[in-house]
C-alpha cells in the first residue's frame, strides 16, 4: 500500500526569515486514496547539477596499528552540544560529489585525500532524516596518504562561525568511542553513529 502513495502539492509555511531551509507543507494521497498532510524541513539551494544536497566524508588513515577514521568537534545548535561528526558540506554548482568531498575535506581539517572509487559504480542516495527532511547525501570514502607533506602539518580553512576539532579513532574502536563521548556529554551524528553500529554488526554477526 506504502507504494501506491503519492505527492499531490507542496506548499510552503511561513518562511520570512528562513536562509537555509524552508517548512513546507506537504499534501498526499495515502495507498488507499485518502487525502493527507504531512509538515517537513526542505533545504533551500540544492544545485541543478546535483541529486545530492551534501557529502559525508569517511576519511582514513593507515596506520601501523591499524585504520583509524577522523572525526570532527562541532557545537550544533539544534542539539544544544557539541556533535561528534564525519567531514561534510553541502554541494555547489558545478561539481561533483567527489570534488565536493575533497573541498570540504580539505576546508574543514586541512588534509589533502584521495577518494576510493565507489566499488559498485553507484552511490546510494541517503536520506538524512526522511520522517521529517527531504535532505539527501553521498557518503564517500577518502584515502589520507600520511607522507604526504601537506598532510604532515594540516591547517584548516574555516568559515566565520565555524569551530571545529579534528581527532582520529582507531575504527575498531569507534563502537565503544561513541558510548564513551556520549557519556562524557556529546551527541552523536546520526551518520557516524550508524556507521559504527554497522562496523560493531559485522562483529556480532562476522
Amino acid at each position: 500500500m506504502s507504494q501506491a502513495s503519492k505527492i499531490v502539492s507542496v506548499e510552503e509555511l511561513d518562511n520570512t526569515d528562513a536562509r537555509w531551509i524552508n517548512l513546507v507543507k506537504i499534501n498526499y494521497e495515502d495507498g488507499h486514496g485518502k487525502p493527507r498532510a504531512w509538515e517537513a524541513m526542505k533545504r533551500k539551494g540544492r544545485p541543478k547539477t546535483s541529486i545530492v544536497d551534501a557529502v559525508q566524508v569517511v576519511a582514513v588513515l593507515q596506520r601501523s596499528s591499524g585504520p583509524e577514521v577522523l572525526l570532527e568537534k562541532q557545537f550544533r545548535p539544534p542539539t544544544g552540544k557539541v556533535c561528534i561528526e564525519f567531514p561534510a558540506g553541502l554541494m555547489d554548482e558545478g561539481e561533483t560529489p567527489e570534488e565536493c568531498a575533497l573541498r570540504e575535506l580539505k576546508e574543514e581539517t586541512g588534509y589533502i585525500g584521495e577518494v576510493v572509487p565507489e566499488r559498485t559504480g553507484v552511490r546510494p542516495v541517503l536520506m538524512s532524516a526522511p520522517a521529517s527532511s527531504s535532505s539527501t547525501t553521498f557518503m564517500i570514502n577518502v584515502k589520507i596518504d600520511a607522507k604526504r607533506p601537506e598532510n604532515q602539518n594540516p591547517v584548516a580553512q574555516l568559515e566565520d562561525g565555524e569551530f571545529i576539532e579534528c581527532f582520529w579513532v582507531p575504527l575498531k574502536d569507534l563502537y565503544e568511542a561513541c558510548r564513551r563521548l556520549q557519556t562524557e556529554g556529546f551527541a552523536i551524528d546520526g551518520k557516524v553513529g550508524a556507521f559504527a553500529e554497522g562496523l560493531e554488526a559485522t562483529k556480532i554477526w562476522q
